[in-house]
Parts: C-alpha cells; structure tokens; sequence
C-alpha cells in the first residue's frame, strides 16, 4: 500500500487479480484496473509500487519483468524493461528508484538503482532479494527471503 500525494492510497494485487486498487483516505474503494497479460496496461503479478512527488505510480510487474508507469487514474504512461523480475521498488530522497530484482535466466539477483526517466545508474549484486528500502543517509536495506534476513549497503560520498 502506497499513499498518494492526493491523499488517495494504492494497493497492488497481484497473486490472484493482476490488478492495482486505489482508496480514498477512509478506505473507500474508489477504482481498480488492470487485467492479466503481457500488453502496455495488462499485469502479471504486480507486486509493488512507488509514487513519485508528480503523482506517477511505477509498478512493480514481476512475472512480466517490468516497471510500468501509471498516471493515479490508472492510464498506463510508459514502461522499464530490461530486468528480472522485480519484487519491489522505491523512491529514495535521492530522487532515484531502487529495485528489488529476482534471480532470472541464471543471473543472480540484484538491486537496481534507476533515475526518473528509467535509465540504469547501477545495480548491486545480492542474495534472493524480496524487499528493498532507503534510508535518509541512502544507505540500502534489501530484505532477504531464502535465510529471512537483511543485508545492509552502506552509501560512501
């Protein structure tokens, strides 16, 4: 679940729907969309999502190996590609989204770090990663599922 900056909070789901929800503030159901498939717009596991300071909702489509990009009335704007399936994904102070990537064709699993328009900044080498968050220092928190664990990624200037 992700508030956005309208005050509305949005909600991926994706084991059984392939579909986003989005609730006012007292959790009225206000719309939902998304169908199963591999087209702009469709959805395979949606299984996170970001919201930048415009408003734009960065979906996390894993089993399509995506990022989708969302107006907060569910219009589909744009797409990442070029990724393992991501497990999560989100907004850093720094203005840069981080990705949680699964293990995919053989490559190991990695985080991606990617500016506002896409593009690979770097990606750091892990272990089955699930989660990923940022602290206000940028230091790194990926969330581990084979040994339920956290492994830390200290920034350096």
């Amino acid at each position: 679940m992700m508030p956005h900056p309208n005050g509305d909070l949005y909600v991926t789901d994706g084991y059984r729907n392939c579909r986003v929800h989005r609730f006012t503030r007292d959790g009225r159901l206000v719309q939902s969309w998304g169908t199963p498939g591999r087209s702009e717009g469709e959805l395979h596991l949606p299984h996170s999502l970001a919201i930048d300071a415009a408003g734009t909702l960065y979906v996390a489509d894993r089993a399509n190996k995506r990022i989708q990009l969302f107006s907060p009335e569910g219009r589909f704007l744009g797409m990442w590609t070029g990724m393992g399936g991501p497990n999560d994904i989100t907004l850093g102070a720094d203005g840069l989204f981080y990705i949680a990537e699964q293990e995919d064709d053989g490559k190991p699993a990695y985080i991606c770090v990617r500016d506002p328009q896409g593009k690979v900044v770097t990606r750091i080498e892990t272990r089955h990663v699930h989660g990923v968050g940022v602290d206000s220092r940028g230091d790194i928190y990926a969330g581990l599922t084979v040994d339920r664990s956290v492994d830390k990624f200290v920034r350096v200037a």
